[in-house]
This record gives structure tokens, sequence and C-alpha cells, in this order.
């Protein structure tokens, strides 16, 4: 009897190949959703038909990396906003290429990062679709606080101010212009206009453009006093408001 017998590394391959061919075939990597694709569609979107469709009224403003939640709305009148099913958002973009990425949430919320090198200045354009047919967009307005600390929302606390005198909306954009507004409501603003503000000094000028009501007592002009969440003027005032009995002096907070 003639006996053949296999070198010892023909061997050991041998058996690996047969350990392959019997052992459990290993299942196909599944490819990561795209964040740019909607991942809702038919009728899970709503067919509101030919409206305004936007992420947001005005210019918003943010930092380089910030992230930023695109909620799609529609509207057929001035101020009204009307949301729609996040995860129906789609074929998103940003102008300039490249100064945001997308990712998206569990629930289909896609989520704008702004790159961490887009100069302050700049004007991000956010884009995308609803159900694949409507665009929608929202321009970002980009800054650093270093450089304007005055960026934000803003109120003043109601307690040892004249009944309805509180400031409960002052806004600074990153584009240069401001809002006050007493009571707000929806879209509603009192007065409005442009500021510039110099860092080294901390002056500030506002520049009424319009309003519902400006009061002649307002002071245009001043120091602007930063510390963190907290905001003092020297000499500016933002003027006492119809309904109060006299004007509020206190300083404000985010």
């Amino acid at each position: 009897m003639v006996v053949f017998r296999l070198p010892v590394a023909a061997a050991l391959a041998v058996l690996a190949l047969g350990a392959c061919q019997t052992g459990t075939t290993a299942e196909p990597a599944i490819p990561a959703a795209d964040p740019l694709v909607a991942t809702l569609s038919a009728d899970a979107c709503p067919d509101v038909g030919d409206r305004a469709y936007f992420f947001w009224m005005e210019p918003r403003s943010a930092q380089p990396g910030d992230k930023i939640a695109l909620f799609p709305y529609w509207t057929d009148m001035p101020g009204a906003y009307n949301d729609l099913p996040p995860g129906c958002l789609g074929d998103l973009g940003v102008y300039p290429e490249g100064a945001a990425t997308f990712t998206r949430q569990e629930g289909g919320l896609a989520i704008a990062a702004i790159g961490a090198e887009v100069e302050p200045g700049t004007t991000v354009l956010l884009s995308g679709t609803y159900r694949g047919a409507h665009g929608l967009s929202g321009p970002v307005q980009v800054y650093r606080a270093a450089d304007n600390p005055l960026v934000g929302t803003w109120h003043q606390a109601e307690e040892g101010c004249p009944a309805e005198s509180a400031v409960r909306e002052l806004v600074f954009t990153a584009g240069g212009e401001f809002s006050v507004t007493w009571t707000p409501f929806e879209a509603y603003k009192d007065y409005w206009g442009t500021y510039t503000y110099d860092p080294e000094t901390g002056t500030v000028r506002l520049e009424v453009e319009g309003g519902n009501q400006v009061p002649a007592d307002m002071v245009g002009e001043g120091v602007a006093i930063p510390d963190g969440d907290r905001l003092t003027f020297s000499t500016l005032s933002f003027g006492t408001p119809q309904a109060a009995g006299g004007g509020c002096g206190a300083g404000f907070s985010k």
C-alpha cells in the first residue's frame, strides 16, 4: 500500500479551508445611512401644497463648531410657524462648500455642524428639500464671542423694575442687527435697527430703523459691560414703553 504524506504547511492549509467551508458565513456589512437623504417619505410626509418653506425667518448667529438642528417649517402668513416632520427633509446642502457637515439623530432630525475653520463674518447658507420637491434654506452668520460678546438673546429680570418695563427680548445678531421687545408674541418686535460695537472700548451705538413703539427717552449710545451670561450698559437706555410707569435699569442675562 502506498501512503501519500502532505507537507505540514499544506496539511494545515487544508484544515483551515475545511473550517472555513463548514463555519458560519459572515453577514455582509450594512452601509451607514446617508445623512443628506430623507429618512421618511410618502404618507409620513404631509403634502401641504405650494407654501413658503423655511428653517428660520431671520438669519441665525453661530460660532465655528456650533451645531444647529434643522427643523423644517411652512407658512402662509407672516410670523406663522407650522412644523413638519424633520425626517422628511432631504437633499441637504451648504454654501460655501464644506462650511458645514451633517449628521442624523435616531428620529431623523438633521444636525448641521459649522466647520471649525469657517472665518467670522462668513454667511453660511444651509439648504434642503421637503418631500424632494419644496426647497427651503436658512442663512447662518458666523462670529466669535471673543470678538462680539453682545451676540445672542437677552432679557431683564422683572423683579425690582416697574410693571411692564423689563425688556423681555433684546437681540443682537452677528450681522449687526438688533431688536427690542417688551412683550414677545410670535414675530412681534417693539423696535429694531442696526448697531456697531467696539470691543476695545465697549462702545455701542444703536441706529433705529423702524418700530411699533420707539420710546422718546431711548438713548442709543453708551458702553456695554459683558460678563459671561450677564450684560449691563452705561448711559445707553432702551427707554420706557408706553404701558410702563417708569424705565427698568436692571442688567440683562441670557
